[in-house]
């Protein structure tokens, strides 16, 4: 049993591992007929979907945390509407800001009898009388059930259905946000939102200017680069995408509990449907956001790669244990401001970098 957590949405994601048979089909497997037939009728019933283990199965003893603005849904027109209306939240919104706003005035001498009065539960699996509706399996490999909290509980038969599910629930809660981050990671988040967020575009575009062609070849290049990791973060980028697919297909198909957010920008432009397929999820989609939130890092005080690099050169000049002794002495060093992302042209960062440059960018300062 592996279980994880995560944060956006906050997922409580559990891999139920059972045998299985990962051998391929043998070549000469066409030519058996009605041999092959007979194995067909004969073969058992699709395995049913994982079950839910149980409360705190396989965590450390307890986990507690607070999300201040809830573990949300996509809000759909009518919610939006009635907000606007008469203040009325939609689910999950709003349900932990009292614990946190309270957290404020008593973090001072806070021991563990107040802790479950400014934190939630949080352990693997629901407490018993804490399941929010039915258990449900957007795939046969993955079962999901959500929390009095809203916050989902993902169990896959094996690492892909725990990846799908966790792609199917992010839709069910951040579908539109996680839309504007895909536009956001591409410096177009003006062309989906508005063109008010253009000097978003450009700040984005200034740290992490990648094509298309640039997002696909980091994922293409996954396998070259880094062997079976590669392989495997290949397979899992193709569930989450599936996941979130799974999820846009059965909203569209209904037209019930698409996000009410692109009904209000559709007006402007029409091409932010969600619903077109060229707006289907994408393994890109993934890549850009990646870099995003890479870019914001490493430009928010990061410099790990520099910091890679100048103890890489310390040691190629003073061994390993000595250059690792040099690099890590304190030593008074200009403050560098630039962003740490690895692009092509930015002094002090990489000399080189795969993914070129579109457009001048100017010298940090």
């Amino acid at each position: 049993m592996l279980e994880d957590t995560r944060a956006m949405p906050e997922d409580n994601v559990a891999v139920v591992r059972r045998n299985q048979s990962w051998s391929s089909k043998p070549p000469w497997a066409g030519l058996l007929g009605l041999a092959a037939l007979a194995l067909c009728l004969a073969a058992p019933a699709a395995a049913a979907p994982p079950q839910p283990e149980p409360y705190r199965a396989h965590d450390a003893g307890g986990f507690r945390n607070v999300l201040p603005p809830g573990q949300g849904t996509n809000a759909t027109p009518a919610q939006i509407a009635a907000f606007e209306a008469n203040g009325t939240y939609p689910p999950h919104t709003h349900d932990q800001l009292g614990m946190y706003s309270n957290l404020l005035y008593a973090a001072q001498g806070l021991g563990a009898p107040q802790i479950d009065d400014y934190f939630k539960d949080a352990s693997f699996g629901v407490a018993p009388g804490g399941l929010e509706g039915q258990p449900y399996s957007p795939r046969g490999d993955v079962t999901i059930e959500r929390d009095k909290f809203g916050v989902p509980h993902i169990y896959g038969s094996g690492r892909a259905g725990a990846i799908f599910g966790t792609g199917y629930a992010a839709a069910q809660d951040r579908l539109f946000l996680i839309d504007v981050l895909r536009h956001t990671g591409r410096a177009e988040l003006s062309s989906f939102a508005g063109g008010e967020n253009r000097a978003m575009d450009e700040s984005i575009w200034a740290d992490t200017p990648y094509t298309e062609q640039d997002l696909q070849r980091q994922y293409d290049d996954a396998a070259r680069l880094h062997g079976q990791q590669g392989i495997q973060l290949q397979k899992d980028l193709q569930n989450y995408a599936a996941g979130i697919n799974k999820y846009i297909g059965e909203i569209c198909a209904t037209q019930v509990n698409v996000p009410g957010e692109y009904a209000l920008i559709a007006s402007v432009n029409p091409d932010t449907n969600i619903c077109l397929p060229e707006n289907r999820w994408k393994v890109t989609d993934v890549v850009s956001i990646g870099a995003l939130v890479g870019g914001i890092f490493g430009k928010g005080g990061g410099g790990e790669v520099a910091n890679a690099l100048r103890l890489e050169a310390a040691q190629e000049k003073f061994g390993m244990r000595k250059g690792k002794r040099r690099r890590t002495t304190p030593r008074r060093r200009p403050r560098c401001t630039a962003s740490a992302s690895p692009t092509a042209g930015r002094p002090g960062i990489l000399a080189a970098s795969p993914f070129p440059t579109r457009g001048p960018l100017s010298q940090p300062t």
